[in-house]
Formats: structure tokens, C-alpha cells, sequence
């Protein structure tokens, strides 16, 4: 019993020393976006924003004048030759909602449309929103 205890300790202070270096090597893009959006089921405030990966398959969205973040767990991944570092908003009328993430390469990041998006896109009666597409730099 005490081989196994010992064991998972071990097991689980290795995992945290060998993960450590790779949380601090994570990927990160700036860009400034002019307005305010919407990201998941929150209000993120015009400004400033860090992209970087949180894990495998979570991305965090930073304001880096408030600080105020948001987790985004990548849902599609979809690919376009052409493609650069950028952001990618749907627009109703005044209301921005964050939809794809590109980080350069030829893959994106699509985000599902939260339940507010599809509120707006139903009061609208559009099945295309405006597109607007920020720059990102890494």
C-alpha cells in the first residue's frame, strides 16, 4: 500500500516538473481590438488582447489593460492555405461576438456561437452576419 502511494506521488511530481517548462513556453499572439465583444456568455471590454494556450485544447483570451480573461475550449479546427494571424468577429448591428481564431499557419480555430450570438442572429432574422477580422501579431 505504501509502494503505492509512494508510486502516484512520484508519478504526479514528475508530471508537474516536466509540465512546468512547457506552461511557460506557451504560444502567444497580441492584437487590439477597437470594440467591445462577446466571448462565451461574457462581455469582454475593447482594448489590448493576449491569445495564449492554456492546454491541449483551451486557449485564454486576455485583456491586458483589466486583466480580465476568458477560457475558450477550441471546438473546430479548420483549414485555409491562405490564412494569417487573426481574429475574426461576427457583427449584428452593434454587437460583436469573437467566432474564429487563426494563429497563422494554415489552421483556425472556430468558436461555437454562444446562446446571445444566436439570439441576435434570430432577432435579425440573418443567417450571414458582417464579418470583421482584426490582425494578430505572435
Amino acid at each position: 500500500m505504501k509502494r503505492n502511494v509512494y508510486g502516484a506521488l512520484m508519478t504526479i511530481a514528475l508530471a508537474l516538473i516536466v509540465s512546468v517548462p512547457m506552461t511557460q513556453a506557451q504560444a502567444r499572439a497580441k492584437a487590439n481590438v477597437p470594440f467591445r465583444f462577446n466571448l462565451e456568455q461574457q462581455s469582454m471590454p475593447a482594448g489590448a488582447y493576449e491569445i495564449t494556450t492554456a492546454g491541449e485544447r483551451l486557449l485564454a483570451v486576455r485583456n491586458l489593460d483589466t486583466m480580465k480573461s476568458c477560457l475558450v475550449l477550441e471546438s473546430i479546427h479548420m483549414q485555409d492555405s491562405r490564412a494569417q494571424a487573426k481574429l475574426v468577429f461576427h457583427k449584428y448591428g452593434d454587437q460583436y461576438f469573437l467566432a474564429e481564431i487563426w494563429d497563422g499557419s494554415d489552421i483556425g480555430i472556430q468558436i461555437p456561437e454562444s446562446k446571445r450570438e444566436k439570439e441576435m442572429k434570430w432577432a435579425r432574422n440573418t443567417l450571414k452576419p458582417e464579418l470583421v477580422v482584426i490582425a494578430m501579431k505572435w
